[in-house]
């Protein structure tokens, strides 16, 4: 790399496409591998390849439910010992069985040591909640939540992640309650997005069928907590010029935006800085720069996004 604007400063790093849900927002099943856990050993060779890095946020977690790797903890041990500065960030669907004195509770407790930051995901209140993140169970989420108050957290902040549908909306007052009461961190409002390139927005009615007075609802009460920009153009995506995206085995995407695109290079056989040199990787990078995106972004929701962003008034 020659110049400090080219180093990557974001990952978005993928250790297990295994799930236990299968949620209405998500296309996994289309685009996902064979099953896997990352071994250690190659956890450490990915880790190694990306040290020189100034990596400042990571989010372990992709098109699995990170906390199903059987050694998740020592996964998040390995990434601090290489990253001790870097922003750790986990989401977890919480339809864990986490009671006093279950081998998981340890392992799950053992995480929070060095995770910074830990997304608790719950979009929606009871059936809303079922319908959307099937097949879990809101009594399931409950017990967790219980059981979580004698958790010890250490120094991790536990917050509440919302992606907000069409359907969903009426429910984020209920969710926010919920959150006091569990005595979370923030409430973090996201506009549910597409992640498949193929498929926009407008093609979904759950993501774009709001009514004038949905909006007006989120704007008027919830605008701050609504996560993104709205002031934003392909030549300010981050994603090709300081971010990665990596999967379970080791495949370079773009960004989480389009997890169906084929692949860049494999960590496994190129070193990251010779993937992000390629020409197919470097057609993308500069379309977005020119603002001029390639067939890569055509769909880009968070393009997509902008219009409604703005019209709730995100800056």
């Amino acid at each position: 790399m020659t110049s400090d604007s080219d180093y990557i400063t974001y990952a978005y790093l993928e250790t297990t496409n295994y799930c236990n849900l299968d949620c209405s927002f998500c296309n996994r099943d289309e685009v996902i591998g064979p099953l896997k856990h990352m071994s250690l050993e190659d956890w450490g060779k990915l880790l190694d390849g990306l040290k020189h890095h100034p990596i400042g946020e990571a989010k372990l977690m992709g098109m699995g439910e990170p906390l199903l790797h059987p050694q998740f903890d020592v996964i998040c041990k390995i990434f601090k010992e290489v990253f001790p500065k870097c922003k750790l960030i986990v989401a977890s669907n919480c339809q864990y069985n986490i009671k006093e004195g279950l081998e998981f509770r340890r392992k799950f407790q053992e995480c929070l040591k060095y995770i910074d930051v830990l997304y608790f995901s719950i979009d929606g209140y009871k059936e809303n909640y079922e319908r959307d993140r099937a097949p879990a169970k809101w009594s399931r989420l409950i017990q967790f939540l219980k059981d979580f108050e004698t958790i010890n957290r250490y120094d991790c902040d536990v917050v509440v992640n919302y992606v907000v549908n069409a359907y969903n909306i009426e429910d984020i007052e209920k969710v926010d309650n919920l959150r006091k009461e569990n005595n979370l961190g923030v409430l973090r409002l996201n506009i549910a997005q597409i992640w498949d390139g193929d498929v926009k927005m407008s093609d979904d009615i759950a993501t774009s069928g709001y009514t004038e007075e949905q909006l007006n609802y989120l704007r008027d009460n919830w605008s701050k907590n609504i996560m993104g920009r709205s002031k934003w153009d392909f030549k300010d995506c981050f994603w090709v010029n300081n971010a990665l995206y990596t999967t379970v085995e080791g495949d370079v995407k773009m960004c989480c935006l389009n997890t169906g695109a084929e692949s860049f290079g494999n960590l496994f056989e190129n070193s990251i800085d010779e993937i992000r040199l390629m020409g197919d990787y470097q057609n993308v990078k500069k379309g977005c720069n020119k603002n001029n995106p390639t067939s890569h972004c055509k769909n880009c929701s968070y393009k997509e996004l902008v219009p409604i962003l703005s019209y709730l008034g995100i800056q």
